[in-house]
């Protein structure tokens, strides 16, 4: 399955016109066609605003979508919590555990950035 056809299905089993959707993100209508038709890929950000809509995680979002390709991302520097404030917060959450939940966005940005590494090295070795 592509990303396009996720994002359409997911906004459809949630009855959101595009019009609705291009609100909710603060985005064009136009834009939200073309993830859906596969002629463009939502930036991280957008991703991310997409997974709070639609009440999922990244992962759940992108599993078995089939063209995506993370052979060129460039996470070192980067973390989910640059895109913090995309995300609604519950006023009752506590401010540790925001806290402990960027650390570990953190740590994992870091990970993701080895295993990177250690692909790129693994392809390398395979030519």
């Amino acid at each position: 399955m592509t990303l396009g056809t996720k994002l359409y299905n997911l906004r459809n089993k949630k009855g959101v016109s595009l019009e609705k959707m291009a609100l909710e993100l603060h985005i064009s209508k136009a834009a939200i066609g073309k993830w859906e038709a596969d002629k463009s890929k939502p930036s991280v950000e957008n991703l991310l605003k997409l997974c709070d809509t639609y009440e999922t995680d990244i992962y759940e979002l992108l599993e078995h979508v089939s063209n995506i390709n993370f052979s060129k991302a460039k996470f070192k520097g980067h973390s989910y919590a640059d895109y913090a404030e995309s995300f609604t917060v519950n006023n009752s959450t506590p401010p540790e555990l925001i806290e402990s939940i960027i650390a570990n966005q953190n740590k994992i940005s870091v990970l993701v950035e080895l295993q990177n590494e250690l692909f790129v090295s693994l392809l390398a070795k395979s030519k």
